[in-house]
């Protein structure tokens, strides 16, 4: 026997919910057992039963009356799970006389004894769109595994299917699309369900005019640079939310909307209203942390964010900790994309000391930050550099040699991060790549060409996270002695081999002084478990070191545990590692995103 139903009433399909919660001794519920059914379908049932309406001490010709309607319940609660051929048996069983003054008080108790059977399984799912034009914009969700051939039927994945159309239609502009067919056929002889959905979008409607909240301090020809859409492109809310967030993300507005005007809609455009509140003009912020590497540090920026109509910007920072100080200013021009492309005007001074040089840097220079690929950060630069170093791990007669170095290093830079979460991830990468160099003709003392490489990737595996880092880099030049101290690769700290010393090692010369190297190998790996609240511990061995030639590359290797603290201003680092060839227990204090 063949048995066509088709549902047009969401009533048999009503959610599952939580279980009442138990009352208390002095206002007692009916008791109901069910027994022979899985956990979804007896929390269905107990969904659709609900508390029949009885009092506690009905007689049992009043719970008589309850059993057939106990029974459809139970019947279209199976059936919206697919078990079309359950059979039941109820029995309703009034209370029992209380034979104490002080009995606690009873309630009449339902028992439903249940066998399922086999459920009704998805058979043939045909899912059409009317508008063959159209057809490549539902492709997506069409394709999300919601019915399947062969899985047990469930009405509410039916109809959640049929929403998630109708919501992908809303979503991208089709107001008036509609299912011209939407049949679930169940046939009884073959235990199966075929589904046939035809979809009509119908038009689509576009995007209006578009009318920016005019403001004092940016052009509205600045501001209009934000739109990711103009007036007749077809309506997506994706494209609303993305302008949202390009407006956020530029750092130059407090409050944002972004409103479509549902109201006003003519020949099936839609206007768009976008109001904006600017951030004050001028900011100050201050910062604190520390690090083993530069010691203690103090973080003060200044920022305008308006010196005129097209939104240029002026930036204040000075860095200062024991080993490290860094003065800077530089000067943001927004180009076309002003939320992803710039042109960076800056000029600094750094100071900075390590365990194997100290090195005073005067910088200039131009980078272009612009968004590539699928969402590469890339940066061209080039800048000019005055620097006077000295190394300080070498004998009295070697450190009466300093170099002065003037060059100009250009170079493209690529960065890509990808994260489940910015403060504490359980998987994600992040992936740097660098190309650079100078020549002696174009306003340096030296020429050199440089290739430098880094990653790290986070994956939760078993009860923690797996951390594995690493670097590599090379550098063509002469000799190493005539790089900048800057260029060079020293190794060592708590960013690479944490057994050693910030900068202690890297290539040696004649008399086994450090003095740097042209090429870099650091790699590290990393475990850490979550051991209570935000505190995890952790175990990691690291190796690299810094060489002038590959053919003599010497790595070093360190081990060691740490101390992890996801505090409110973000984690918190602290490590205790010892090379495992030479060296003294190193400890190591950092802070910030493990990405």
């Amino acid at each position: 026997m063949k048995l066509q139903v088709i549902y047009t009433a969401i009533g048999i399909v009503l959610p599952l919910v939580l279980m009442p919660l138990p009352a208390q001794a002095q206002n007692p519920v009916p008791q109901i057992n069910i027994s022979g059914a899985t956990g979804a379908l007896e929390q269905n049932i107990r969904a659709h039963i609900g508390n029949p309406d009885a009092r506690c001490q009905a007689t049992q010709r009043t719970l008589n009356r309850l059993t057939p309607t106990i029974r459809r319940d139970v019947e279209r609660a199976a059936q919206a799970l697919g078990y079309y051929g359950l059979s039941q048996e109820i029995t309703l069983l009034e209370a029992p006389s209380a034979t104490a003054p002080d009995a606690a008080p009873t309630c009449w108790q339902l028992n439903i004894s249940l066998v399922p059977g086999e459920p009704v399984r998805i058979g043939d799912v045909n899912i059409s769109i009317t508008r063959a034009e159209h057809s490549a914009l539902f492709a997506t969700v069409l394709a999300t595994p919601v019915l399947q051939r062969g899985q047990p039927l469930d009405h509410s994945q039916y109809e959640r299917l049929k929403a998630m159309i109708s919501s992908h239609a809303i979503e991208n502009g089709f107001f008036s699309a509609r299912f011209v067919r939407s049949e679930l056929s169940v046939d009884l002889e073959n235990q199966q369900a075929n589904v046939d959905l035809m979809f009509d979008p119908g038009e689509r409607y576009r995007f209006g005019q578009i009318t920016i909240s005019p403001l004092e301090d940016l052009s509205e020809g600045f501001l209009s640079r934000f739109l990711t859409f103009e007036p007749g492109d077809q309506y997506s809310s994706e494209d609303l939310i993305k302008l949202r967030q390009n407006y956020n993300n530029s750092q130059y507005f407090n409050q944002i909307a972004v409103t479509p005007q549902f109201s006003q809609v003519e020949n099936q455009q839609i206007p768009v209203s976008v109001e904006l509140v600017p951030r004050a003009r001028r900011a100050y912020s201050t910062g604190a942390g520390v690090s083993t590497d530069n010691g203690p540090r103090f973080r003060l920026n200044y920022e305008d964010r308006y010196i005129n109509r097209r939104g240029h910007r002026l930036n204040g920072d000075l860095a200062v900790s024991t080993l490290l100080q860094e003065p800077s200013v530089s000067y943001v021009i927004p180009l076309q994309d002003p939320v992803n492309d710039s042109l960076r005007i800056a000029t600094g001074f750094q100071r900075q000391e390590t365990d194997s040089y100290i090195s005073s840097t005067m910088r200039a220079g131009v980078t272009w930050r612009s968004l590539v690929w699928d969402n590469w950060v890339q940066n061209v630069f080039i800048n000019y550099q005055s620097e006077k170093a000295e190394l300080t791990n070498v004998t009295a007669e070697s450190r009466n040699i300093q170099t002065r170095t003037n060059s100009t290093i250009s170079g493209v830079n690529l960065a890509r991060t990808r994260t489940d979460d910015p403060i504490n991830p359980t998987n994600g990468w992040r992936l740097f790549a660098q190309a650079s160099g100078s020549h002696e003709r174009l306003l340096s003392d030296i020429s050199f060409a440089q290739l430098y490489g880094s990653a790290k990737m986070i994956r939760a595996i078993g009860p923690g996270r797996l951390l594995l880092r690493a670097e590599i880099a090379t550098t063509v030049a002469d000799e190493l002695l005539e790089l900048p101290v800057s260029v060079r690769f020293f190794t060592g700290g708590d960013q690479s081999v944490r057994g050693f010393q910030y900068g202690e090692l890297g290539d040696t010369n004649d008399l086994g002084e450090v003095v740097g190297g042209k090429h870099l190998l650091v790699g590290s790996i990393e475990y850490d478990y979550r051991i209570y609240g935000g505190w995890s511990v952790a175990a990691f061995v690291d190796t690299g070191n810094s060489f002038g030639d590959f053919g003599k590359m010497a790595l070093k290797e360190s081990a060691g545990l740490g101390v992890r603290w996801l505090s409110p201003i973000g984690p918190i680092r602290l490590d205790v590692a010892k090379g495992l060839d030479s060296g003294d227990f190193r400890f190591h204090i950092t802070m910030g995103p493990d990405l």
